[in-house]
This record gives C-alpha cells, sequence and structure tokens, in this order.
C-alpha cells in the first residue's frame, strides 16, 4: 500500500497538464499512487492521461461533466483511494521535487497529526511573487491555526496532507455549491475540528492563478459565511474570535472585488462576524461605504499601510 495517494481533478488543461504530472513524477520520495479524475476534457488532457496510465505512472477515472470547484473530482479521487494520506494536485500548477518528502518526514515526527501543511508560493508568468506570510513553523495548536488564518490564506488546496480518515469523516469537500471558495469553507472546517496541526514554511508547491480558468459571480457570498454553527459550537470563546476574524477577512476579499465591479455589498457586510472584528476589517467596512472615488483612495491606504492585507488571493 502507497505512503500517499496523490488525487489530481483534470478538466481541458493541456496547456499546463504535462509539466505538472513532470513535476509530480520528479518527487524524491516515491511511495505514492497518482490517482488521476478527468470531468469530461475535450482539449486533449485525456489522451496525456490515458497514455500516462498506459505507462503505470497513474490511475485514470473519467465522469462524464465537470463540477463546480473541481471538488466532486477531488472527493471521488479520495474514494478511490489506497494510502492513508491524501494529498491534493491541481493539474495547472506545480510541485517542487522534496514535495512528498517533506510530509513523509513531518509525519513520522508528529504520528499524532491528522493535517500537514507546506508552504506554497502565488506564480505568475514565471516569476515567483513575493510572500507575506506570518506563520509559525512546527505543531499548532487549534487557537494558533485560526489565528493563522485570520491573517493570512496560509492553507492551499496543493499545499495539504490530510489522513484519509480524518477527510471521510469531514464529509470532502462541499459539493455542486461553490466554484470558488470552497476550499477555504472546508479548510476552515477541518482546524475547528481538528486539535492541532502541523506547517512546514518550506516552499514545495506553486500555485499559477492565471491558468485556472475560473471567475466567480459577483454577486455571491464568500462560502467561509456559511460555515454551520454545528460544526463551531465546541470551540473556546478565543478560538471562535479567530475563526470569526478569519471569515470576515475572506468575506471582505470578496466584498472588496464586488465594489471595484459596481456591486451592491450590502449582503457581505451583514455576513459579518461582530465579535470578529479587527481595526482593518472596519477600515474595509469604511472603505465600502464610501464614494467610489475615496473608497479607491482608501483601498491603496489600505494596500500600502498593512502588512497583510484583507484581499490575499481572491479566492
Amino acid at each position: 500500500m502507497p505512503e500517499f495517494s496523490v488525487v489530481m481533478p483534470v478538466y481541458n488543461k493541456i496547456a499546463t497538464l504535462s509539466a505538472s504530472l513532470a513535476s509530480l513524477y520528479r518527487q524524491t520520495f516515491h511511495d505514492f499512487e497518482v490517482i488521476a479524475v478527468d470531468d469530461g476534457s475535450t482539449d486533449g488532457s485525456l489522451e496525456v492521461l490515458h497514455q500516462d496510465a498506459r505507462a503505470g505512472r497513474l490511475r485514470l477515472f473519467q465522469r462524464d461533466a465537470p463540477g463546480p470547484g473541481g471538488h466532486e473530482a477531488r472527493n471521488f479521487g479520495a474514494r478511490q483511494a489506497r494510502a492513508d494520506w491524501l494529498v491534493f494536485f491541481d493539474a495547472d500548477d506545480m510541485l517542487l521535487f522534496d514535495h512528498l518528502a517533506r510530509f513523509a518526514d513531518a509525519i513520522a515526527d508528529h504520528s499524532g497529526i491528522d493535517l500537514f501543511v507546506n508552504a506554497y508560493q502565488k506564480m505568475v508568468g514565471h516569476q515567483r511573487l513575493p510572500r507575506v506570510v506570518s506563520v509559525p513553523e512546527g505543531v499548532l495548536s487549534r487557537y494558533r491555526a485560526l489565528a493563522a488564518f485570520a491573517r493570512c490564506d496560509f492553507i492551499h488546496v496543493n499545499g495539504a496532507c490530510l489522513r484519509r480518515d480524518r477527510f471521510e469523516a469531514l464529509h470532502g469537500f462541499p459539493e455542486g455549491r461553490y466554484r470558488q471558495g470552497g476550499d477555504v469553507y472546508f479548510w476552515l472546517k477541518a482546524l475547528c475540528e481538528l486539535e492541532a496541526m502541523h506547517y512546514d514554511p518550506t516552499v514545495t508547491s506553486l500555485w499559477q492563478p492565471e491558468y485556472s480558468g475560473l471567475s466567480r459571480d459577483p454577486q455571491e457570498l464568500h462560502p467561509a459565511a456559511h460555515l454551520p454553527e454545528e460544526n463551531t459550537r465546541w470551540l473556546a470563546w478565543g478560538e471562535r474570535r479567530q475563526l470569526h476574524a478569519a471569515v470576515n477577512r475572506k468575506v471582505l476579499s470578496w466584498a472588496v472585488e464586488k465594489r471595484y465591479r459596481g456591486h451592491s455589498v450590502w449582503a457581505d457586510l451583514r455576513a459579518l462576524k461582530w465579535n470578529g472584528m479587527r481595526f482593518v476589517h472596519c477600515y474595509h467596512i469604511v472603505s465600502l461605504l464610501m464614494p467610489r472615488t475615496v473608497f479607491d483612495r482608501m483601498q491603496r491606504h489600505i494596500d500600502h499601510t498593512f502588512a497583510i492585507p484583507v484581499k490575499e488571493d481572491g479566492r
């Protein structure tokens, strides 16, 4: 049985698929299986996957049509997994050579942890963008993990490794609901249920959003605003405050984008959690209520003043 099952949803990714697969095959840790789930690709991606499946490099499964955000494909792939540990990888991103090796080392050192996260970096073209992440290294308690998410998006779907039994208990990614942001919903839900997790600040994956091809409905609320209360009822007061600060950051990030596009933000403002409010959130709220010229000026001031802006990656 392999140590890791790497689940890759694929839908029309011919421009990046071969390079992404190559980065996966170059891993220095070799005890893993690749589960590719094609969602009805029509651009030649399926032929590439068939070729690698015949060569024994991956297990290929086919579905008829894509679901929002690739979440259904990830859940389907996880159900086919043979390993105890799940790693998710998008077909338009890249892995560095030690991605799985660092997970394996951390798991060996911390047998009681169910979630391991390696740092990721955003990449546009051939340039890695600067990182503005401040997350403690090593084992993080629930409070510290939620506090970190309240500051920045330190978990990316490509950079996480989760015990398969825990993933099943969490019922996987939300299906049929969110085209974007469903991964944030899932990670926040996981952090609420886990007593601790492990964070490695070494960058081992590169996120290339220019190839994602996704655009969200600007009328939607961020999915984090819909996190059910039953998933947070056991949190201590401080933990709940950090969770609500994280929700506010994500809700406001979408509200800022909506305002730039000329859409109403009243639903976003009503969804804010007041016991998680921070100064930067209040500044954003005030800017959102101002005329457009004042809003633009205040947003520029936020971008230049605050080390970690509310608008991290737009997810």
